[in-house]
């Protein structure tokens, strides 16, 4: 008998540390979703101050499969966002920067898995953390960046979980978390048209930041690599570039907030 109170006393507190665990991370989700647009970029700015690029494996050809693999993966998840949000568009802000959604979202890439644009968010965090060739920034930035997006899907499953209450369950227990399903994938999406002028539109700031992050790294690195000099002389024509980038980037907003090309006729 003393052992049965035992090993039920032991289930209990096990559950209950799961519970402590479940809702401290989802408190820290809360946090990170109402400050995510002035953290993250201070996060990743400190930390490119901080570390130091090397070289891979001490072989520049190594080296420059890993940063290109980090850039492959960081553009399938911006194209993961775009995907996402041609197809289906969410209350991605919230309310007041708090979660909040005034439905529940079940069709387009969201009939494939429950969360695609954190999916994308985690292939982009990977995907530039690679290209920085940082080993230190591997063991630091990844780890962060995924254990942030995680606390923010908890967050967001405690709210749809409250507010949906069955229609949410039943949508958990046909749709995976993260790794997307792909039966049926082409007949979803052939279903509905893809809406590109509001992909373009609602991630015109996060194609700039991506582009102007990806393209900077390399004289980052040059700097550290190869020294002052050879940065030096790489970096007029990035800078070129990279004013290029922001001209676009200019003119696209303009363009947003006259409501030209980026919106359909009827509005």
């Amino acid at each position: 008998m003393s052992r049965r109170v035992q090993s039920d006393a032991s289930v209990s507190s096990a559950a209950g540390s799961t519970q402590g665990l479940a809702a401290w991370c989802t408190a820290c989700g809360h946090f990170f979703f109402r400050h995510r647009n002035g953290l993250f970029p201070i996060v990743f700015g400190l930390g490119i101050l901080s570390v130091r690029p090397s070289l891979l494996f001490g072989d520049r050809l190594w080296d420059r499969a890993v940063i290109y693999a980090g850039v492959v993966v960081a553009l399938l998840g911006e194209g993961v966002r775009l995907l996402t949000i041609g197809y289906e568009y969410i209350e991605r802000g919230g309310k007041n920067r708090r979660v909040y959604a005034s439905r529940l979202v079940q069709g387009g890439v969201y009939a494939h898995t429950r969360n695609p644009m954190y999916v994308g968010n985690g292939l982009i965090a990977i995907g530039v953390t690679l290209a920085t060739g940082s080993p230190v920034a591997y063991a630091t930035f990844i780890p962060f960046f995924l254990f942030v997006y995680w606390s923010i899907v908890l967050a967001e499953e405690a709210y749809l979980t409250t507010a949906f209450g069955p229609t949410y369950a039943s949508y958990c227990r046909r749709v995976p978390r993260f790794i997307p399903s792909l039966r049926g994938l082409r007949r979803t999406l052939s279903a509905i048209r893809f809406d590109w002028r509001r992909a373009v539109r609602k991630e015109l700031s996060t194609l700039a930041g991506l582009a102007l992050g990806l393209l900077a790294l390399p004289l980052w690195r040059s700097y550290f690599l190869d020294g002052w000099d050879a940065a030096v002389a790489r970096a007029p024509g990035m800078f070129a570039v990279l004013g290029g980038v922001l001209a676009c980037y200019g003119v696209a907003v303009l363009m947003k907030r006259n409501r030209w090309v980026f919106y359909h006729s009827d509005g």
